[in-house]
C-alpha cells in the first residue's frame, strides 16, 4: 500500500514514502494520463467499466482518461473469424501477399475503428490496385520539373487549391476523433475526386499546374502518413528528399481558401453533369450546345430571396413591392419557391460568394472546356436574347440547356 500510495500521489501521501515508488514517480507522471484506451466491445460490461470506475475513484480528473475508444470485430467473407475452424487471416500471410500497406489502408479505410470490418478478399485486391494507381499518378508529378516558386495560378488551380484547405481541415478533426475511414476517404478519395477534375479542367504541362500537383502531392503525402506510412515515406523522400516521417502535420493556409473559386467550379460541373445526362438520355450527339442565362429580371429576385433568407413570406412581400416584378405573376412565385429550396441548401458563405459571381463571365470561361469535352461548340446567351421556349426555363445559377 505504500508503494502504491507514493506512486500514485508522492512523497506526501504517507508517513513514510516508498523509496522505489519515489524513483518511479517520475515516469509514472510522464506516461499519465492516457489520452486514449483503445479496446474492445465485449469489455464493456467488464473491464472497461470498471476502468472507469477505479479512475474515478483513485484519481482527480487530469488524471482521468480522455477517453476510450472501441474497436469492432473482424469478418472474414461476411462470416465471424474463428481460430479453431481454422476461419481467420493472419496479418503476417496477408502482409506477406498483400503488403502491409494494403492491409493496413484496407482495415482503416473498409469501416471506422467501433464498427465491425470484412475482410474480403476481392476488396483488398482492389484496395491494392488503387494504392498502385496513386503510386503511378504521385510518379508522375515528381518526374515533372516544378518551378522552383510559384508561379502565376489561374482560377483552376486556385480551386484546387482552396479544395486541399478544406480536406486538411476534415482529415485532421477525423483523425483527432478516431474516424480513420472518414480521414482515409477525404484524404485519398475524395482528393483523387478532385485531382481527376481538375485534369480534365486545365494544361497539365503549366508551370502553374505543376507547382499546383507538388503542392497538392507534398500535403496529401502528409495526410496519407498515419494511413500508408512505407508508400508515403518513398515518395515523399523522392518528391521533397525527407522522408514524411520526419514532417509536420499540415495545417491549412487561409491564403488558399476562397469559398467563391470553390463555387464557381461547382456550378461548371453541374451544368457539365447536366449535358451529359441530356446527351446519354436522349441518345444525341450534339453540334451545338446552348446554354440560356437567367434574365435580369430573375437575377434580381435572387437578390431579394438572398436578402430576405429563405422565408417564403418575407420573400414574396420584398419580391411583390416591385411593380415590374409584380407585373410577372404566377412567374415570380414559382421562381421564389425554386430559388428559396436552393438558398435553404446553402451556407451563408456560400451564398455571399454567390453574389459576387458574374453568371456570364464564369460560363464563357467554361464553354472552351464543355467544348473539348462534348465535341461541340457551345453557345452562351441570356434568355432576352433567344426566342426558344427552353430558354424560359433558364434560372441564376442553373442555365437551361439546348442541344442541337
Amino acid at each position: 500500500r505504500d508503494f502504491f500510495d507514493t506512486l500514485f500521489y508522492g512523497g506526501e501521501a504517507g508517513d513514510e514514502p516508498h523509496e522505489r515508488a519515489l524513483e518511479l514517480r517520475e515516469e509514472w507522471d510522464y506516461w499519465y494520463p492516457v489520452d486514449y484506451r483503445c479496446s474492445a466491445n465485449d469489455l464493456i460490461s467488464n473491464h472497461l467499466s470498471f476502468y472507469l470506475f477505479h479512475h474515478a475513484e483513485l484519481f482527480e480528473e487530469p488524471q482521468w482518461p480522455q477517453g476510450i475508444t472501441i474497436m469492432g470485430m473482424g469478418l472474414l467473407e461476411g462470416t465471424k473469424m474463428s481460430s479453431s475452424k481454422g476461419h481467420v487471416v493472419l496479418p503476417t500471410e496477408a502482409i506477406e501477399e498483400y503488403g502491409a500497406d494494403t492491409v493496413r489502408f484496407f482495415l482503416l479505410n473498409s469501416a471506422e475503428p467501433w464498427q465491425d470490418y470484412d475482410w474480403r478478399a476481392e476488396d483488398v485486391k482492389g484496395t491494392r490496385d488503387q494504392l498502385a494507381g496513386f503510386w503511378r499518378r504521385a510518379r508522375e508529378v515528381i518526374q515533372t520539373e516544378v518551378p522552383e516558386t510559384r508561379p502565376d495560378l489561374e482560377r483552376i488551380d486556385r480551386w484546387l487549391l482552396s479544395k486541399l484547405q478544406g480536406t486538411i481541415r476534415d482529415v485532421t478533426e477525423a483523425m483527432e476523433g478516431f474516424s480513420t475511414r472518414h480521414a482515409s476517404q477525404d484524404a485519398f478519395y475524395q482528393l483523387e475526386e478532385a485531382l481527376r477534375w481538375y485534369r480534365k479542367r486545365t494544361d497539365l504541362d503549366r508551370p502553374g499546374a505543376r507547382w499546383t500537383r507538388a503542392e497538392v502531392l507534398r500535403t496529401r503525402l502528409r495526410l496519407l502518413a498515419p494511413i500508408i506510412p512505407f508508400m508515403t515515406n518513398e515518395l515523399h523522400e523522392q518528391l521533397i528528399g525527407e522522408p514524411v516521417e520526419d514532417a509536420s502535420w499540415p495545417e491549412p493556409d487561409p491564403a488558399f481558401e476562397s469559398e467563391g473559386v470553390e463555387i464557381e467550379e461547382e456550378f461548371v460541373e453541374d451544368v457539365t453533369e447536366d449535358v451529359r445526362d441530356i446527351v446519354d438520355v436522349t441518345g444525341t450527339d450534339p453540334e451545338t450546345i446552348r446554354l440560356f442565362l437567367a434574365a435580369d429580371w430573375k437575377h434580381q429576385v435572387f437578390d431579394t430571396v438572398l436578402e430576405t433568407g429563405p422565408d417564403q413570406s418575407a420573400a414574396m412581400g420584398a419580391v411583390m413591392s416591385e411593380p415590374e416584378l409584380r407585373d410577372r405573376g404566377e412567374a415570380v412565385n414559382d421562381l421564389v419557391g425554386s430559388l428559396i429550396e436552393t438558398v435553404r441548401e446553402l451556407s451563408e458563405a456560400e451564398l455571399d460568394a454567390m453574389a459576387e459571381i458574374d453568371e456570364r463571365a464564369l460560363y464563357e470561361e467554361a464553354a472552351g472546356f464543355l467544348e473539348s469535352e462534348f465535341d461541340a461548340t457551345v453557345e452562351v446567351v441570356s434568355e432576352t436574347e433567344a426566342d426558344v421556349e427552353k430558354a424560359t426555363q433558364a434560372e441564376p445559377f442553373r442555365p437551361a440547356i439546348l442541344l442541337e
